[in-house]
C-alpha cells in the first residue's frame, strides 16, 4: 500500500500505491474514496488558525489536491517524533504511521474527562490496511484503534493519561476489490491491527521519552 515516505519541510508525506478509502477523525476527514496521499504536517505551537485553511495552504505548497489527501495536523517536531510501523500477519498487512506530542493530555475518570492543557501537541495515527473494507469493517477498525491507544497509554504511563485533547484517526484501505464485512475483535484483521498500533504506540512513546514505560514525558 504504500509507495514512498517523504520528508519535506514540517511535511511527511506518505504516497500510497493505489487509491484508498478512507475513514478518519481528521479536519478533512469523514469517510471519502480517492485517497492517494497521507500528509502529517507540523503548525506552530502556537498555532491559532482556522485549521482549514492551514490544511488548504498546505496542499498547494506540497501541489496535492486537496480531495486526494487525508491530511493531520500535530505542533509536535517532524519527522524526529513520527513512528512508521508495518506488520504482516498471515496475508495482512498493516501499516501504522504516528506523530506523537503528550503536552496536553487526557484521561477518562468514571463519568468525567480530566485534561491538562500545558501545549499544542497531539496523537494521530494513520492504519493503512491491505485488505478492502466495507464501512462497517471501517467502524469496528477504527473503534479497535481508539481502544488500543486508550489502553496501551494507559499501561505505558501508569493509567496517567488515555490520549491528548486533539488526537485524529484514519483508517484507509484499498478502495477496489472484494470487501471484508468485519473488522471486530474477533477478526483476523481486527487482531492484526491491534497488534500493530499496539507496537507501533509503545515504539513511538519511548522515542519521544527517551525512556520505556517511564511515566509521562516533560518535553514540550
Amino acid at each position: 500500500m504504500i509507495q514512498n515516505i517523504k520528508y519535506l519541510g514540517r511535511n511527511i508525506v506518505i504516497t500510497l500505491n493505489q487509491e484508498a478509502t478512507a475513514l478518519a477523525s481528521t479536519v478533512d476527514g469523514g469517510l471519502r474514496s480517492g485517497i492517494k496521499y497521507i500528509i502529517h504536517h507540523q503548525v506552530p505551537k502556537n498555532f491559532n488558525e482556522e485549521p482549514t485553511r492551514e490544511i488548504e495552504k498546505t496542499h498547494r505548497e506540497l501541489a496535492i489536491r486537496g480531495e486526494e489527501a487525508i491530511t493531520f495536523l500535530t505542533a509536535t517536531e517532524l519527522p524526529r517524533n513520527h513512528v512508521m510501523r508495518r506488520e504482516t500477519t498471515n496475508d495482512i498487512e498493516v501499516y501504522v504511521s504516528i506523530t506523537i506530542g503528550l503536552t496536553n493530555p487526557y484521561k477518562i475518570e468514571g463519568s468525567e474527562i480530566r485534561t491538562w492543557l500545558t501545549g499544542v501537541s497531539t496523537i494521530n495515527m494513520a492504519i493503512i490496511v491491505n485488505k478492502p473494507l466495507t464501512i462497517q469493517a471501517m467502524i469496528d477498525a477504527i473503534t479497535l484503534a481508539a481502544q488500543t491507544k486508550a489502553l496501551t497509554l494507559a499501561e505505558l504511563t501508569g493509567n496517567g493519561m488515555h490520549g491528548t485533547t486533539t488526537d485524529a484517526i484514519a483508517i484507509l484501505t484499498p478502495t477496489n476489490g472484494d470487501k471484508e464485512p468485519y473488522a471486530g475483535p474477533a477478526t483476523a484483521i481486527g487482531k492484526a491491527v491491534v497488534h500493530a498500533i499496539h507496537n507501533a504506540l509503545i515504539k513511538a512513546y519511548e522515542a519521544y521519552t527517551g525512556r520505556a514505560h517511564e511515566g509521562l514525558s516533560k518535553r514540550t
